[in-house]
């Protein structure tokens, strides 16, 4: 019993000393808003850093700028170039038999106008347009993919044992087996998922963050 009630006391001295610090700013300056931009918002972002999963690591930081003004109810709460930064979350080269590589990006830091930073959590979305030519998919959890194999490669690759099975006999089946060992050790390499800087991309954030911004019409 003691040990709920302890773990309720640090609880609330958590919250109380989260939520005090916005209450007392906002009681010192009566000029300022309280604006909560909910989960599910979506931002579109300008990428200032490079990024490849050949050469990118796991921690790595990226930086970021607000292409469009985010409003909630119709006011804008972060205007035009307001820096959104984010890390390199998990890393795996292209490989050979047709891997492509993978990039997971995860945005974790906004900074505001007069220079406060506020922590938040955002996805990417998709890829608008990228200044490295190349075309990688976004996947469902929001990592970054590069491209398999060609699919016409590896039709003829898998079309070739398989012709070799269809003359018959234990020799063709032996040529199957090798074939599709070739197939598997010969297959090439997938594309490395990349964005360079200057690629416009699309950001979900994942919770609702409550921002302390100027009152209307200051």
């Amino acid at each position: 019993m003691k040990a709920k009630i302890l773990a309720l006391l640090t609880a609330c001295s958590i919250v109380v000393s989260t939520v005090a610090p916005l209450i007392a700013q906002q009681q010192d300056n009566p000029n300022v808003d309280e604006i909560t931009v909910p989960e599910g918002t979506e931002f579109k972002l300008q990428l200032h850093t490079t990024l490849n999963s050949s050469t990118s690591k796991t921690g790595d930081r990226i930086m970021c700028t607000l292409i469009d003004p985010v409003a909630v109810e119709d006011r804008d709460v972060l205007p035009k170039g307001v820096r959104i930064d984010g890390h390199v979350s998990e890393v795996r080269p292209a490989e050979r038999r047709g891997k492509g590589g993978l990039l997971t990006i995860v945005f974790d830091t906004v900074e505001l106008p007069n220079g406060q930073k506020e922590s938040i959590a955002g996805s990417l979305t998709e890829v608008f347009s990228s200044e490295s030519g190349s075309d990688p998919n976004v996947g469902p959890e929001g990592e970054l993919k590069g491209k398999g194999a060609n699919k016409k490669v590896q039709a003829l690759m898998i079309i070739a044992p398989a012709a070799v099975g269809a003359a018959g006999g234990i020799g063709a089946a032996i040529g199957l087996g090798a074939a599709g060992v070739m197939t598997a050790l010969f297959l090439p390499k997938g594309k490395q998922a990349a964005l360079a800087a200057g690629s416009l991309v699309g950001m979900r954030l994942d919770h609702d963050v409550t921002l302390i911004i100027p009152s209307a019409g200051h």
